[in-house]
């Protein structure tokens, strides 16, 4: 009697070792990729790999977050299983001069195109490039919030340019505070935000709806494009034409990417990744 069961409690533990192992297995084999907010442009392209990966018998989820910082901590962080993220170039920068260990875990996959900058402010302001902003008096700037790649972006400028570190920062609704800018009510003098070339956000959208009642900033300054130790530079300039804009508005773009922490990712996904950005990147990579 001894004997069965001994063999069935061998048996019985040998199944719940089995099941632990293909647990174990089947969360090993998932790729999580943390983008950004629901419905923005990070989000949208996660939602693209993912629907990519699925050709290739590849698992990947979609996790919105908050942006690039919260995509950061969550890759580097060893008790999240976030094993994939998008991020702006300047905050991998930023992340990397508090967080020196992250380097020899991070590894970057490709580009997913570049995100630029857009200031503006109300047709009556002072402000036309950056370096007035830089000479302004008690300047009042409208960003979303200081978790928000807006904020990244501004921290970097002001770093490289610290004539524009006694702008007051406002966080809230750009979209509404636009509406005020220029009478005694507003609460900023400018609103700035950060996406891709051809992305109208809201914001964008109401200045060149109205031309007469906005403008848009210029932003240029070599302090801005100059190349770090690596030979890489994290910003350009470029001129963006817009529709309604008579001259093409100057302006400077970061590169968004596709990061890994090589320590979470098994060989086999490493080469199913590899895979999917050497051969099917053009389905996941978007112009707009």
């Amino acid at each position: 009697m001894d004997h069965v069961i001994a063999r069935l409690l061998a048996v019985v533990l040998g199944g719940i070792a089995a099941s632990f192992s293909i647990a174990e297995e089947d969360s090993g084999s998932r790729i999580l990729l943390s983008t950004g907010v629901e419905g923005g442009g990070y989000w949208n392209a996660g939602s693209r790999l993912q629907r990519v990966a699925e050709d290739m018998n590849l698992e990947v989820e979609n996790l919105p977050s908050s942006g690039s910082l919260e995509n950061l901590d969550k890759l580097f962080d060893d008790a999240s299983p976030v094993n994939l993220a998008f991020a702006q170039a300047d905050a991998v920068q930023h992340y990397l001069n508090t967080h020196e260990e992250a380097a020899i875990k991070l590894e970057m996959l490709e580009n997913i195109g570049q995100e630029c900058v857009f200031i503006v402010t109300d047709i009556d302001s002072d402000l036309r490039t950056n370096e007035d902003m830089e000479d302004a008096q008690d300047l009042r700037l409208g960003i979303p919030s200081a978790t928000s790649g807006v904020a990244v972006t501004l921290n970097y400028m002001v770093s490289q340019i610290p004539e524009m570190a006694d702008i007051d920062i406002s966080y809230g609704q750009t979209a509404a505070d636009m509406e005020e800018m220029g009478t005694s009510e507003a609460a900023v003098d400018a609103v700035m935000m950060v996406h891709r070339p051809k992305e109208r956000s809201p914001e964008v959208n109401e200045a060149l709806e109205h031309p007469d009642r906005y403008r848009f900033v210029e932003v240029s300054d070599d302090r801005l494009t100059e190349k770090l130790w690596s030979g890489h530079n994290i910003y350009r300039t470029i001129k963006l034409v817009l529709p309604g804009i008579s001259q093409p508005l100057e302006t400077i773009c970061v590169n968004g990417l596709l990061l890994a922490n090589r320590q979470k990712l098994t060989p086999g996904q490493r080469n199913d990744l590899n895979d999917l950005v050497s051969y099917n990147w053009i389905k996941v990579y978007a112009t707009q």
